[in-house]
């Protein structure tokens, strides 16, 4: 996978993560029952996960003579 694909996907994964989790607390609308569930967590950090490998790709080219 290319590195700029990479880390744009990573970066939509961890977006969509936090717009899910935004949601949920918004859907709940009493603070003591907003919980976070485990979904959106799962998504976010595979999401960073995802990002932080493509960032690190794009930084440890190699030059191969």
């Amino acid at each position: 996978m290319a590195t700029r694909l990479e880390r744009q996907i990573g970066f939509l994964l961890a977006f969509a993560a936090v717009v899910w989790a935004t949601w949920h607390v918004a859907s709940v609308r009493e603070l003591h029952l907003a919980y976070l569930r485990l979904g959106p967590m799962q998504l976010l950090m595979a999401g960073l996960l995802v990002w932080l490998h493509g960032k690190y790709r794009g930084s440890a080219h190699v030059n191969r003579a």
